[in-house]
Formats: structure tokens, C-alpha cells, sequence
């Protein structure tokens, strides 16, 4: 079902492409959104155009995000979310978007950084616990490299997102409450092993956990 939804909403979109192609900024635009996943940048800065323009008033939109969302089929959180790795970019990387408007894809011999790698980056520097060296480390691997998002935490969420005390208490909290939960639903089960008196005590003492870990 997903697959012929998706299919649906393509061919929506390649049909007003056609509709609309009189208007370059605008097919280009939509173009860009069919084109999503591949150029992710090429599409943000479109947007930003269509954006800072206010290019939706003259196509008959009352505002910038019911444009997006009726004609483009992005959502608010996901163009908010290219927008604002966009402008980090223009801020932080600009020779990224440089590449991306310069060269052409078939001759691009720099990978372009993904939407998730771009966000942990930003998010890195935000953070602000690593040093300027190893911040310089993540840019080059994840904007020059093209080392995605997951790879990235792999390599560098220690020392760029360094789990504060209060983090590993909680987490520890967790972990406690969520395995005296599993033994108590475990000795309730039908045909447990452990005596009833024994199950009532456990019962009666991780009542006693949860409850003096929770306050």
C-alpha cells in the first residue's frame, strides 16, 4: 500500500510539474521536491528562494507552509528541518553548497553530506563539548568524506554528546525500573516456577523499588 501511495503522489507531482512548467521557478522547485532524498540541498535552496520571495503569494497559497504542504507534499517539521540545515550550512560549510550549484551532479568528486549528517553536526557544534580540533574532525569527515549520520555517532557521540551524570543516573533508573517491571510480569505468568508465598514477597518488594526510585 505504501508503495502505490508514494507512486500516487509522484505522478500528482510530475503532472502539475507539467502544469506549471510556463513558470520556471516554480517547476524547479517541484522538480526538486520529487527529487527529495537525492538533492536535498538543491531542494532547501530552492526553497529559501521561494521563501525569502514570498514566491507562494503570486501562485495562489495564503502562506509558505500550506504551499509546501498542498503542492511540494512536504510537511512543516521537514521543511523546517531543511531550511534550518540549509542556513547552517550557508554559515558553517559554505563551499558544500558552492559544490552543489557549481558542479554538476555527474562530475561532483566530493560526496554531498546527508540531511542526518548535516544535523548531527549542528548539533555537535551546539553542544559545545567538543573541542574546536575535534569539531573541525566531524566537519571534514562528514562534509568532505561523506561519512553519514550513524556512522558519525559511532565515531564521535562520546566525546561530542558526553553523557552527563544526571543522563547516566537516569538512564540507570530506567534500566531498574524497566527490569523490576519484566521480573514481576515474569513471576505472574501462568505456570511460573516460584512458590506463591515467594511471588507475593518479590510483588510486595518491587512495589517498594519502583516506588522509592520514582519519588
Amino acid at each position: 500500500m505504501g508503495a502505490n501511495i508514494i507512486t500516487k503522489t509522484d505522478r500528482q507531482m510530475e503532472d502539475h510539474m507539467h502544469a506549471v512548467a510556463s513558470d520556471p521557478v516554480r517547476a524547479d522547485t517541484l522538480q526538486k521536491a520529487r527529487a527529495f532524498k537525492r538533492t536535498w540541498i538543491e531542494l532547501a535552496d530552492a526553497l529559501t528562494r521561494v521563501e525569502s520571495k514570498r514566491s507562494w503569494e503570486a501562485w495562489g497559497y495564503p502562506d509558505f507552509d500550506t504551499y509546501c504542504r498542498k503542492e511540494l507534499h512536504l510537511r512543516g517539521a521537514t521543511v523546517q528541518k531543511l531550511l534550518g540545515s540549509y542556513r547552517f550550512l550557508e554559515t558553517s560549510a559554505p563551499r558544500v553548497i558552492e559544490r552543489v550549484r557549481d558542479v554538476p551532479a555527474e562530475d561532483l568528486s566530493s560526496p554531498i553530506p546527508s540531511l542526518p549528517a548535516v544535523e548531527f553536526v549542528q548539533k555537535a557544534i551546539d553542544r559545545g563539548a567538543a573541542d574546536a580540533e575535534t569539531i573541525e574532525t566531524i566537519k571534514r569527515v562528514a562534509f568532505e568524506e561523506g561519512v553519514d549520520a550513524p556512522l558519525l555517532a559511532k565515531q564521535f557521540k562520546a566525546v561530542a554528546f558526553p553523557e552527563t551524570e544526571r543522563e547516566r543516573r537516569e538512564k540507570l533508573r530506567a534500566n531498574i525500573a524497566q527490569a523490576a517491571r519484566k521480573l514481576s510480569s515474569l513471576i505472574a505468568e501462568d505456570g511460573s516456577p516460584v512458590p506463591k508465598q515467594l511471588a507475593i514477597r518479590v510483588e510486595e518488594t518491587v512495589g517498594e523499588l519502583l516506588e522509592a526510585i520514582e519519588n
